[in-house]
């Protein structure tokens, strides 16, 4: 049973009724794109070689889903974030959002066909799912809760569509004037996905002093990349973190590289076969 069959959808009426339109019109625009996209993957799948389907297909996640998740979870999810109705759906909303992540990654270490078409399909798959609680629970339960959603995502392009941001400045840009800095109004006990998007300010050189280690054997396999990702952010220019693992943390640099460009640099101190330890330090 779908979602939408599951779930009883209450109306928006009143203040937020033209903006939850916007937010599932935006919806729906980025389901049919992702759903051609992948269509085309899976079909040049089936003919041998899909790598320009697969690399069209993860610029768009990239340029487009990534920047949506980023600004629902600063300007949507945290104004749910201590509500009784919805923390139990945001926090599982949440977890979404870092599946889709490391999904994103593995679709772009994928090689052989047969592993893109299937990474490529659970993704998508994923994402529909995503999306329905989005329009069905979570928007709706805003609204029942009073939340001002027009004021909350006022000029967010990336939640609500360029052409509807637009309307509220006036400015053609779908920028957000008034958006909350990065870290501003998030409640939620879970590591914000703008962390996997964009540092922070550069900060001033780090003075001399030995690299910190940790070593990610010891930590929740669930959790892994959450907190190695929040303690890279913590770097500031110079500082090096160390990661102790049992195998090449590949994956981990991949996804590094392709959500936060140019800004860390990688050097191997130990190779296996046991152990590898890497230092990550931020140089831009």
């Amino acid at each position: 049973m779908s979602i939408d069959t599951a779930v009883s959808t209450t109306d928006a009426a009143g203040p937020n009724e033209a903006v939850i339109a916007a937010i599932r019109g935006h919806h729906d625009t980025m389901a049919a794109q992702l759903a051609e996209l992948t269509a085309a993957v899976l079909t040049d799948a089936a003919a041998g070689d899909c790598t320009q389907a697969q690399r069209r297909l993860h610029d768009w996640y990239r340029t487009e889903l990534l920047p949506h998740a980023v600004a629902e979870e600063r300007a949507l999810y945290s104004e749910g974030a201590e509500l009784d109705a919805v923390k139990l759906l945001i926090c599982a909303m949440l977890a979404e959002h870092r599946q889709l992540v490391s999904l994103i990654a593995e679709l772009a270490l994928a090689h052989e066909p047969f592993q893109v078409a299937t990474v490529a399909a659970a993704t998508q798959a994923v994402f529909r799912v995503h999306l329905g609680k989005e329009n069905d629970l979570l928007l709706p339960a805003l609204d029942q809760a009073g939340v001002d959603l027009g004021a909350s995502l006022a000029g967010m392009h990336e939640v609500l569509g360029r052409d509807a941001a637009a309307d509220d400045h006036g400015c053609g840009c779908g920028c957000s004037h008034d958006a909350p800095e990065p870290g501003e109004g998030e409640r939620s006990g879970a590591v914000p996905l703008q962390l996997l998007s964009a540092p922070p300010a550069p900060q001033p050189p780090a003075p001399a002093a030995g690299p910190a280690e940790l070593d990610v054997r010891t930590l929740p396999h669930g959790q892994r990349h959450e907190i190695i990702f929040a303690q890279l952010n913590a770097l500031r220019q110079g500082e090096a973190l160390v990661i102790v693992n049992d195998h090449d943390p590949k994956p981990l640099r991949y996804q590094t590289a392709a959500l936060w460009p140019d800004t860390f640099e990688w050097t191997y101190r130990e190779a296996g076969p046991q152990v590898w330890r890497v230092a990550i330090t931020r140089v831009g």
